[in-house]
């Protein structure tokens, strides 16, 4: 149960660590803001596109 919880969680924190890996951040240098920045900018962007996705199949706009 806990190796799902922990590959639950890593999806979701996986955008931010990535990013902030490529970028060189540290610790020091703030690396769970930038994390939680990265992770909420693409979280928000997956949800508006899957938005638009379903809304654009909705009878009201065919």
């Amino acid at each position: 149960m806990r190796r799902i919880l922990d590959a639950i969680l890593w999806i979701f924190i996986a955008p931010g660590d990535w990013v902030s890996d490529r970028l060189g951040v540290t610790q020091d240098q703030n690396r769970d803001l930038v994390r939680m920045l990265i992770n909420s900018l693409f979280w928000i962007i997956v949800a508006v596109i899957g938005l638009a996705i379903w809304t654009s199949t909705l009878p009201i706009y065919q």
